[in-house]
């Protein structure tokens, strides 16, 4: 039976990472993150973040943590995204302190405008339920036009703001939450 015309949803699994995917994350990563944010980005700043946000020794301690969840999105068997919730304390723009962080949600380039960020956003929400948290928040860089476009789109309000270390530089993103 084929697949073609099928929606996204009938040709991605979602699921949660272990240690043994952590090269695959690190792909997943570096790739998704460049993609992203190559054009605007300082190339140094970029490279300097990469390689220390995405660094095997790091993401292996972020993948043992109690505190942390990766999922990975598969179309058709290979991985095009990935997410990660952070279960630690809020930011202070968060009144409901029962709340995690999605912390990263990428998708490869290739992968974007199929619906496939929709449906990993809708399992994150699925996790924090599963979690018993009441609100899931994030900080979307502020000149992010597209990634506030797409959590506006799916119900997160702004609430306040946070600093974000990158590289030598420091940027504001926007904190967005959503109860679930």
């Amino acid at each position: 039976m084929s697949n073609q015309g099928a929606g996204p949803e009938r040709e991605l699994t979602i699921r949660k990472a272990g240690i043994d995917d952590l090269r695959l994350i690190s792909v997943l990563a570096t790739t998704s993150f460049y993609e992203a944010y190559f054009e605007q980005d300082d190339p140094h700043d970029l490279a300097n973040y990469i390689t220390e946000s995405f660094s095997h020794e790091r993401l292996s301690e972020e993948l043992q943590s109690a505190e942390t969840t990766f999922l990975i999105a598969f179309r058709r068997g290979r991985a095009v995204g990935y997410a990660k919730l952070r279960d630690g304390e809020p930011n202070e723009s968060i009144e409901n302190k029962n709340a995690v962080e999605l912390q990263r949600i990428y998708l490869i380039e290739r992968a974007w405008g199929t619906g496939i960020g929709e449906i990993l956003l809708e399992r994150c929400i699925s996790e924090a339920r599963s979690m018993r948290k009441e609100i899931l928040w994030l900080g979307v860089w502020e000149e992010n036009k597209r990634g506030l476009s797409f959590y506006a789109k799916h119900g997160f309000t702004r609430v306040g703001t946070l600093t974000f270390p990158y590289s030598d530089s420091v940027g504001i993103n926007a904190v967005m939450q959503i109860e679930v």
